[in-house]
Parts: C-alpha cells; structure tokens; sequence
C-alpha cells in the first residue's frame, strides 16, 4: 500500500500527474482536489491509493485523506471500481458528493460523465446511510463531517463491526465537542465508548 506520494511536479496533462520522486517519474491519475494542488515545479504531498488491476496498477491521488476514505468508499459501490470512482471525482468533490447523496440529487449527478440513472441511483443508495451518519446539515458541517469520517474508518480498520461503530459515532455526535477537538481525541473517546 502506497498511502501517499511527495514529490516535484513535473508535468500535469488531464487529470494526470508526474511527480519526481527521488529520481523516480511517478504517473498520477488525480481527483480534481487532487489537481488544484499541483503547479509545475511545485512540491506535493498526495494522499494516493494503488489499485492493481488487469490492465496493471494504477496510482490515484487526492487532495487530503478525507477524499482517500471517501473514494474508497465510492469504488466500493456495486458496478464501480477505482477508475470510475476517480472520474466523479474529477468533476465533483467528496464533500459536494456528501451533499448530492444526502439531498439524493440524482439529475446533479448524472451530469458527471459516464453516469447514467442506475449509477446515480445505486451511488445514492449504496452511501445514503454511510454519509447520513456524517452530513448533518449545510452550515458549518464539513468538518465535523471529516472528523466523523476519519474516526469511523480508524475504528472499522480496528475490526470494531457496524454496529459498534454506529453506536460510538451517536454517542461522539451528542456528546463530543466535535469542532474542537481533534481526530485523535475523538477517536479516543469512541474507543473508551467501545470499552465500556
């Protein structure tokens, strides 16, 4: 696992990248977040995922881990894959797409390239719940969306089941001060949640 990529931009065609790293061209497919960060000459970090598929591997960047976790998310849905997942992500970014899925903005989304009705529609279905749990309004949401995020993928990543972790995320929504306080604070308190 490749999780991210620092390097000088060496060139930036489409939504592909060149980053020199330590002598080494590395070939970028990018989110559009992911591109807004990457001026010729200029040196980034990338949050990457490798997918390796038939046709070889791939390396895709985004612009922070928010938008890494939510693609993972993305490719999973039924009928997508990374490289499909990668191109929405080219035209919209992770947050808009939080707000399309919970507003079930079906006609939004079929503008991006290469998604018709059933893909809009499973998109939406598929990540209603997921994104529920985490998009709670327009005003000032985003970060607590992000912090909400990163904790749950930490602690699906710790084995901790569906369950557990919606019950741990509740909690941290009526009771944490989730503005202030920091990703590693809140998944600390999900954790004694967990251990009580």
């Amino acid at each position: 696992m490749i999780k991210f990529v620092s390097g000088a931009v060496v060139s930036v065609e489409e939504n592909i990248v060149v980053l020199d790293v330590s002598g080494f061209g590395m070939e970028i497919i990018c989110s559009r977040e992911a591109l807004s960060l990457c001026e010729l000459g200029k040196k980034v970090t990338l949050p990457t995922y490798l997918a390796v598929s038939e046709s070889g591997p791939s390396l895709f960047g985004f612009g922070d881990d928010f938008e890494r976790e939510f693609f993972l998310m993305l490719k999973n849905v039924k009928g997508m894959g990374a490289r499909t997942a990668i191109s929405i992500l080219r035209w919209l970014s992770a947050r808009e797409l939080i707000e399309i899925i919970a507003e079930k903005n079906l006609e939004k989304l079929e503008k991006v390239p290469g998604v018709g009705r059933k893909t809009a529609e499973r998109i939406c279905f598929e990540l209603k719940d997921k994104t529920k749990k985490l998009f709670t309004g327009k005003e000032g949401t985003y970060e607590r969306s992000d912090k909400l995020m990163l904790v749950r993928l930490a602690l699906k990543e710790l084995n901790f089941s569906e369950g557990e972790i919606d019950k741990a995320i509740e909690i941290l929504q009526t009771n944490a001060k989730i503005y202030e306080e920091s990703e590693e604070m809140l998944l600390q308190k999900a954790l004694k949640v967990l251990s009580e």
